[in-house]
């Protein structure tokens, strides 16, 4: 019986595993995204007066990006309509024939005599008339000159230069578009010497581009050739004891068609201001009264509201 009972304690002190309670994995709440407010809707304006608006802005000043000072005291440089004549009247002399003989040639005849006549026109306003007076053909019907800081006249390389811009950009254009097409044979091999054109075609494109630019950003309206050499285009002012005769005088009585050019491209521009004017106050007026149009109808409303329900009541 002793062996019995021992049997039974030993068993009864057997230990029991409990059961460990397992961590249950909850899933954590995603943040909700805040909701973007809606715009307000604008009022729509009316098209023709913000047009009117728009083109009558006044243009905002260009803070030039290259300032080389050095203008002598007394000069003024040269307006934009001064520079265009100039322009202008170089142009249609130093390519009016030239293109002449370029559409005679196309015509299938023999173009030598214009050929002949514009490269003498060419000549003598690029070369002779500004080493004789220092200023071209466009300058006397411009009325302006080019000069240094010292009062003196540039270099004559940079007459040259100045003068042959435009037929330096025009030769390159005609360059590329001629040998964009020929740079390589029928067996497809690189030809160099249509390589070597075409390069130099793109450098003179180039650096009429550049010129123009230098132009545009600058305060003095000086281009790249005028940078390099320290000129400046400015209104003629005849100095003390200069006296012209011969060609210059000549040529110097040809400022008078310049002048009335100049007029009347101001007055045109100031009409064209008025314009503006007229059409931007106009347009102000049309929203004031559409404004008060539907202020009135508006209380039109709102004075019937009432008279309907005072007689409801």
């Amino acid at each position: 019986m002793g062996l019995l009972d021992k049997a039974s304690d030993t068993s009864n002190k057997t230990p029991v595993a409990t059961a460990k309670p397992k961590a249950v994995a909850v899933a954590k709440a995603k943040p909700v995204k805040a909701v973007k407010a809606a715009k307000p809707v604008m009022a729509a304006k009316p098209v023709k007066a913000a047009r009117a608006a728009k083109a009558a802005k006044p243009a905002k000043d260009r803070r030039p990006i290259l300032n080389n000072t050095g203008l002598p005291e007394g000069y003024e440089i040269a307006t934009k309509n001064a520079r265009f004549l100039a322009w202008l009247m170089n142009f249609v002399w130093n390519f009016g024939v030239l293109f002449a003989a370029l559409f005679v040639s196309i015509a299938g005849s023999t173009p030598t005599l214009p050929a002949v006549a514009a490269l003498l026109m060419i000549i003598t306003n690029v070369f002779v008339i500004p080493i004789m007076t220092g200023r071209t053909l466009g300058n006397f019907i411009s009325r302006t000159r080019y000069i240094t800081a010292n009062e003196s006249k540039p270099n004559p390389v940079h007459g040259l230069l100045v003068n042959s811009v435009g037929l330096m950009g025009l030769t390159g254009f005609g360059l590329v578009v001629f040998f964009m097409g020929r740079l390589f044979d029928a067996a497809g091999k690189l030809l160099p010497v249509s390589l070597v054109f075409l390069i130099i075609g793109l450098v003179l494109v180039v650096v009429r581009i550049v010129d123009g630019r230098f132009k545009s950003n600058s305060d003095q309206s000086q281009g790249l050739y005028d940078m390099l050499f320290g000129a400046f285009l400015v209104k003629y002012v005849p100095q003390e004891g200069e006296e012209m005769s011969g060609i210059a005088a000549r040529l110097n009585r040809m400022g008078n068609y310049g002048d009335s050019f100049t007029q009347r491209r101001e007055k045109a521009s100031e009409k064209k201001a008025l314009k503006v004017a007229k059409a931007v106050t106009k347009a102000s007026d049309d929203e004031t009264s559409s404004d008060k149009g539907t202020s009135e109808e508006s209380k039109d409303e709102s004075k019937d509201e009432s008279k309907d329900s005072d007689k409801t009541e």
